[in-house]
Formats: structure tokens, C-alpha cells, sequence
């Protein structure tokens, strides 16, 4: 059972990393045309400040995969369970401190880009910064369970998710996009649009 996660784990890798080439190819230029180089240019700044943040993961991913593994072979579930609750509790706390220090960042956009953007730019760069932020900190305490399946050797059910949340936040992203297309006489629909497009962006951010 195990060879055919692993096989059928590494064939939805590849089926992965196709789905990121093509759509990158082909939905990029149409995202940049409907969105325009402006915003495209302001999410590309804040998701540089902001990806710093993912730093704080400190490899620990890695070592719970390790001892899962080592403690199943050694049939110890209660040390597994402990385990797992203390990166749970670490994972929060990491998750707490990043949603701390990306407030941080949030209180000083002012101080970082009031010199070359326009109010209307500083609106737009906090929306985008609130969203990356609460993004990676409610990433960290989730980032577990990956680590746990792989652990387990359950390749299948995260891979399958991954091309699942590729194929969804594009189809939502042209929506979103078409939905401003038809609404551009409306200044508010810049922002679903702008949410929306944070949100697909952040999940390249997670961990």
C-alpha cells in the first residue's frame, strides 16, 4: 500500500508542477491584462515584505516527519500524541508572533512606502498586507497536519488538495476578474477583485 502512495504521490507531483507551468503560461498574462501592472506591481512589493515572515517555520515541519516516523517504528503512539500536541502549541505561538510582527508592519506602511505611493496605493498595500498576515498565521498551526500525512505516508490526499486549490483559485480569479470587467464603472469592485486576488496569491505563500 505503501509503494502505491508513493507512485501514484510522485505522478500527482508531476501532474502538480504541469498545472502550475501551464496556468502560470497562460493565466498570468490575461491576469495582468484584466488587473493592470500597477496592482500587479504593489502585490509583488508587500508579498516580498511580507513572505520574511514564513522564515519563523524554522524547519520544524521536517522534524516532525522524522520522529512520527521514528516513533511509529518504535510502536510509541503516546510519545507520537505528545508530540504532536507540542508543535501544535509551538506552531501557534509561532503563528501569534508572526500575526504580531506583520501588525508591525501593517502600523508602518506609512513609514516604509508613504514616500512613493499615493494614498490610494497605501489603501490597496494595507488591504493586501492584512490579508498575507492573517494568512501565514493561521498557516502556521495548520502547516502540522501536512507534515503528519506525509509522515504517515499518505502522499495521495495532499497532492490531490494542492491540484485541487490550483484548479480553484484560478477558476475563482477569472471569475473575479470578469467580475470586474462587467462592474468597472463601480469603484467598489476593485475591492472583491483585490481580495481575491491577495487570497490566491497567498497560498503560494504558505507553508
Amino acid at each position: 500500500m505503501a509503494v502505491n502512495q508513493l507512485k501514484a504521490g510522485a505522478a500527482l507531483s508531476y501532474i502538480s508542477i504541469g498545472l502550475n507551468n501551464i496556468i502560470g503560461l497562460l493565466y498570468t498574462p490575461y491576469m495582468l491584462r484584466m488587473m493592470g501592472q500597477n496592482e500587479y506591481g504593489l502585490y509583488s512589493l508587500v508579498a516580498s515584505v511580507v513572505a520574511y515572515l514564513t522564515v519563523l517555520d524554522l524547519g520544524f515541519g521536517n522534524a516532525i516527519v522524522r520522529y512520527t516516523a521514528k516513533f511509529r517504528a518504535e510502536a510509541k503512539t503516546k510519545e507520537q500524541y505528545e508530540m504532536f500536541g507540542m508543535f501544535l502549541v509551538l506552531y501557534c505561538a509561532i503563528g501569534l508572533v508572526a500575526l504580531g510582527a506583520g501588525f508591525g508592519l501593517y502600523l508602518h506602511i506609512d513609514t516604509l512606502f508613504g514616500d512613493t505611493m499615493s494614498p490610494e496605493e497605501l489603501g490597496k498595500v494595507r488591504v493586501m498586507m492584512l490579508l498575507m498576515v492573517f494568512n501565514i498565521a493561521f498557516t502556521f498551526p495548520m502547516s502540522i497536519w501536512g507534515a503528519v500525512i506525509n509522515a504517515y505516508e499518505k502522499f495521495v490526499f495532499p497532492k490531490a488538495i494542492n491540484i485541487t486549490r490550483i484548479v480553484l483559485n484560478t477558476v475563482i480569479m477569472v471569475v473575479l476578474l470578469e467580475f470586474r470587467l462587467q462592474s468597472s464603472s463601480n469603484g467598489s469592485a476593485d475591492y472583491p477583485v483585490q481580495y481575491g486576488y491577495t487570497h490566491h496569491q497567498c497560498m503560494v505563500l504558505q507553508i
